[in-house]
């Protein structure tokens, strides 16, 4: 009998440290690593490959109101290219704007620059603003200009770039949640 309670009494401390142990895997993140700090960022050349400075340019959002890149110096950038017809870009925007309120306060901003040129009617991408509720910048490309300067040639296509005006990612087609979350965390 004393040796049965023994072997019980191990037996649950194993299950005892095993549930512990992989309890706490389990509940423990990996560790986001963040972009290293670029010395120097304004003698970097301005460009649209990563580890150059994005290209600074000015457009109107549906109010009219100018927005230009540059005045987002100092913060954290998602720059988003979008068109209101683009299922991958239906499916991200709420991610966006969810992750948008979550980190607007943390230096953190989202441009989505709508390519106007490809929309049926200037109305659309008006409509579904409104409908998603968006409430960050939402430049019109009317002219495809920006689109063009930035090689845009499918959508959703996104450049992540740091508080010092630098792109540190390009992503062509949809992103999750998740990974928009980690890329935000990850830029210095």
């Amino acid at each position: 009998m004393k040796k049965w309670l023994i072997f019980a009494a191990a037996a649950v401390l194993l299950l005892f440290i095993a549930d512990q142990t992989l309890v706490r895997e389990k509940n423990q993140r990996p560790k986001i690593e963040k972009y290293e700090k670029i010395k120097n960022p304004d003698q970097l050349p301005e460009g649209i490959d990563v580890g150059k400075k994005a290209p600074n340019f000015t457009l109107a959002d549906i109010n009219g109101n100018e927005i230009q890149l540059a005045d987002f110096k100092g913060k954290r950038v998602l720059l988003n290219f979008w068109g209101s017809w683009c299922p991958p870009c239906k499916k991200e925007m709420p991610h966006m704007q969810k992750l948008y309120e979550k980190y607007k306060d943390e230096n953190f901003v989202i441009i989505a620059v709508n390519s106007t040129v490809t929309e049926k009617r200037k109305e659309d991408p008006v409509r579904f603003i409104q409908r998603h509720g968006l409430t960050f910048p939402v430049p019109m490309d009317e002219k495809n200009q920006v689109s063009s300067m930035y090689d845009v040639l499918s959508y959703p296509t996104s450049f992540f770039v740091d508080s010092d005006g630098v792109i540190r990612s390009r992503i062509i087609g949809e992103m999750n949640e998740q990974f928009i979350e980690k890329e935000i965390k990850r830029l210095p």
